[in-house]
């Protein structure tokens, strides 16, 4: 099979309407000067700003923490007037309120390791801790579920991340961690793992398995990150509100630590917003939408 390519197309469409004398009586059809480059993002950058529009910028927060929200990205045109939207939305947080799990919540219970005052907030996002490192939040089993109620089985995560310009575009540190109190050395944990890489790791019975995800943090932008765990055997990852992986692996090779405590940050410094569990499995394409849409066609020139 022919290896597959992206396209952008530069033609001139006729209209019938007020080109008579050149559009076939079966028209409009494109014109024969027509021509066709491969496809790039600097190609793609410098199409935008010919016409005036600049790159667009990062998604804002989610208006839900659960129950289904909205986020808006916007762009700006540099000239008189633009074709096309400045303005684009998707969905985001759909899934269900019920039973989740969300430690950066306001009011929330956890124990900041050393002191609080290394957790800061994050300019324009409102739900977003700002981490200085070595510092992190410790959670007991306890305190996650009710009277009774332990770790579950089967569960989807999200988490909502940016690396800062300090770091260099190198992530490091530990984002999330289930460890057991009774078994040393059995955990679950997603760890970054440097440049545009983040890996799940379990450990336990003496082994340990990796699990390696591609994310681009080096941009500095924020990015999403899901991941859903079936019947302790099946992982099923998203980034960026995209499917990436789905790998099965030997039967209960990810027993969950039924006793686990929850640790969130340990080592890692940069912005997080998001950090939810949902007592759920099959939920990790919830986190946002990757249809958006675009929703506001009329855009002022941004002033220089």
């Amino acid at each position: 099979m022919a290896p597959q390519s992206e396209l952008v197309v530069f033609a001139r469409v006729s209209d019938p309407a007020v080109d008579l004398e050149t559009t076939p009586p079966d028209g409009p059809w494109l014109e024969a000067t027509a021509a066709a480059v491969p496809w790039s993002l600097g190609v793609d950058i410098a199409i935008w700003n010919a016409v005036g529009w600049a790159g667009w910028g990062g998604w804002g927060p989610c208006s839900k923490t659960c129950g289904g929200g909205r986020q808006i990205r916007r762009r700006y045109c540099s000239k008189p007037s633009c074709e096309g939207y400045g303005e684009q939305g998707r969905s985001c947080n759909s899934f269900d309120c019920a039973g989740t799990i969300n430690p950066l919540a306001p009011g929330a219970r956890r124990n900041f390791h050393p002191a609080q005052a290394r957790w800061g907030p994050v300019p324009d996002r409102p739900h977003a801790f700002s981490l200085r490192p070595n510092s992190y939040i410790w959670i007991a089993s306890s305190e996650l579920f009710a009277s009774g109620k332990t770790f579950p089985r089967e569960f989807t995560l999200f988490i909502s991340l940016r690396l800062r310009p300090e770091s260099g575009g190198y992530g490091q540190g530990t984002l999330f961690s289930l460890r057991s109190r009774r078994r040393t050395g059995s955990f679950l944990s997603l760890e970054l793992a440097g440049r545009g890489a983040a890996r799940l790791v379990h450990a336990g019975g003496g082994s340990s398995r990796s699990i390696y995800l591609a994310v681009p943090l080096y941009d500095f932008r924020w990015h999403h990150i899901a991941i859903s765990v079936h019947d302790d055997n099946t992982v099923r990852i998203y980034v960026d509100c995209r499917w990436l992986r789905t790998d099965v692996l030997e039967k209960d090779a990810l027993d969950t630590p039924r006793d686990a405590d929850l640790i969130i940050g340990y080592l890692f410094s940069g912005d997080l917003e998001q950090m939810v569990l949902v007592p759920k499995a099959g939920q990790a394409h919830k986190q946002c939408s990757s249809q958006v849409t675009g929703v506001a066609p009329f855009v002022t020139p941004r002033e220089i």
